[in-house]
């Protein structure tokens, strides 16, 4: 890990003239916005809703250039001092980020230690490694749990202008579950919480997962009698997390039930008890007969 300063980058007042290109760019637009809400005219509302959500994705894409134009390219010195020793200063390289608000290029400079070569900016603003942001990817990834990679390609496009391919959507997902584990460990390094919450939730549960091409091929052609043609895998899907008891009367549980609509799930702070540290594992190698019998 490289230890960087932020001292060299830009004073405040002494902006150059991409950030001062980047400024004016985004002024223009928030002025366009102004605009067209001040003579809307009495057009509908559900219209001029959509125009400035579709105005401020444009203006936010405006707003990550000028973020990148302030960190001074990654410039820290001709020299910075890293765990492995004195690394210099070389060329600048241009890095893809593909944000919510679009693509653009973040040019930083390269840093060498001998034969290895690195960006410090890569590092300073955590960076993804492809050029997806982990922000998309993260949006990406709720969209694709509950729909086909098509539908989720369609719907980033049609609300956000976003043109993620279908492939590249698939790329999100697989990476993300590679690195399942790897976040687990580093959560489970971390110091324990000073308190506990009183209870440890488990449950699983089998669901049936429609099945990619690939998979559908390996299903034999001949099915036994009584047999039918499978077209889904069953996936062992499974939660932990923890929760504090609702401490409730016998009077509380029966108003419950003889008044469902006044039904409140409240422990006795009054406010409502929550999951924690919540632990969602899915797996179609593993179904529920296999890992324990069936047994629910």
């Amino acid at each position: 890990m490289a230890h960087v300063s932020k001292n060299t980058l830009t004073a405040p007042g002494k902006h150059s003239p991409n950030i001062e290109k980047c400024l004016d760019g985004c002024k223009e637009k928030f002025n366009q916005i102004l605009f067209s809400v001040l003579n809307g005219g009495n057009q509908d509302a559900h219209k001029m809703e959509a125009s400035i959500f579709n105005q401020l994705i444009k203006l936010g894409f405006l707003l990550m250039q000028l973020f990148f134009a302030i960190q001074n390219k990654g410039n820290y010195g001709k020299t910075i001092e890293t765990a492995q020793g004195i690394a210099k200063r070389g060329r600048t390289s241009k890095k893809s980020y593909f944000s919510i608000f679009g693509k653009m290029k973040v040019i930083r400079y390269l840093y060498h230690i001998g034969d290895v070569s690195f960006a410090p900016l890569d590092i300073v603003l955590n960076l993804p490694v492809r050029c997806y942001s982990y922000f998309l990817s993260e949006f990406a990834n709720l969209l694709n749990i509950n729909e086909a990679y098509e539908n989720a390609s369609g719907l980033l496009k049609k609300f956000f202008g976003v043109k993620l391919s279908i492939s590249a959507s698939e790329t999100i997902s697989s990476e993300s579950s590679d690195r399942y584990e790897d976040y687990y460990d580093l959560k489970n390094s971390l110091p324990k919480l000073e308190s506990e919450e009183d209870y440890v939730v488990v449950s699983f549960d089998g669901k049936g997962v429609p099945m990619i091409k690939a998979e559908a091929a390996k299903i034999v052609a001949r099915q036994g009698k009584g047999e039918k043609k499978q077209k889904k895998k069953e996936a062992l899907v499974g939660v932990k997390y923890d929760v504090n008891a609702n401490v409730r009367t016998a009077k509380k549980v029966a108003d419950n039930l003889v008044y469902p609509d006044k039904k409140e799930d409240k422990n006795e702070t009054g406010k409502p008890a929550k999951a924690q540290n919540i632990r969602y594992i899915a797996s179609v190698e593993k179904p529920m007969r296999k890992s324990d019998g069936g047994n629910p």
